[in-house]
């Protein structure tokens, strides 16, 4: 896994954490965990990322009671709170470039065709200027496809949200 995967998950524990906390659960059978069937991985490395998460200080975790009866709870802590408040700004600013991003090829392909028809009189020259026509139509759509898929990728985690 990588390095980045590994954060990520551990992000998106830390957000459930958020979520459901203040959460008791038993450290037995950890296998079963709502966690762990929800993010598809085994109740070690639940574990593991939960011990990571209370070292670094992003949640707290006590015990309550004894023996068989003794629950582990969970809590998201301030500074677990600013982390996901400056990840999501950061997730939100990589979208936005993103959008930016494709935007600019967008307005920058039709500002080179217009320039281009224009500049060299192509209008006069019906070949050239369909095979110039078509090849930056091709271009154009090649931008629409990711834009597209980033608005809608939007919306579906706009609608996970709610």
């Amino acid at each position: 896994m990588y390095k980045k995967d590994k954060l990520t998950l551990k992000t998106k524990i830390l957000r459930e954490i958020f979520n459901i906390a203040p959460k008791q659960f038993k450290e037995i059978d950890l296998n079963n965990h709502f966690l762990a069937k929800k993010f598809h991985i085994s109740g070690n490395e639940l574990k593991n990322n939960i011990d990571f998460l209370v070292e670094t200080g992003l949640i707290r975790r006590w015990p309550v009671g004894k023996g068989e009866e003794r629950i582990l709870e969970l809590m998201i802590t301030d500074k677990g709170v600013d982390f996901l408040e400056r990840k999501a700004g950061e997730e939100k600013q990589e979208k936005f470039n993103e959008i930016v991003a494709f935007t600019g090829t967008l307005i920058a392909l039709v500002t080179i065709y217009g320039f281009i028809v224009n500049a060299t009189n192509l209008q006069n020259y019906p070949i050239n200027y369909w095979i110039v026509t078509v090849i930056f139509s091709i271009l154009v759509v090649s931008c629409l496809g990711p834009l597209s898929m980033i608005i809608i990728n939007f919306w579906k985690k706009f609608v996970e949200r709610r």
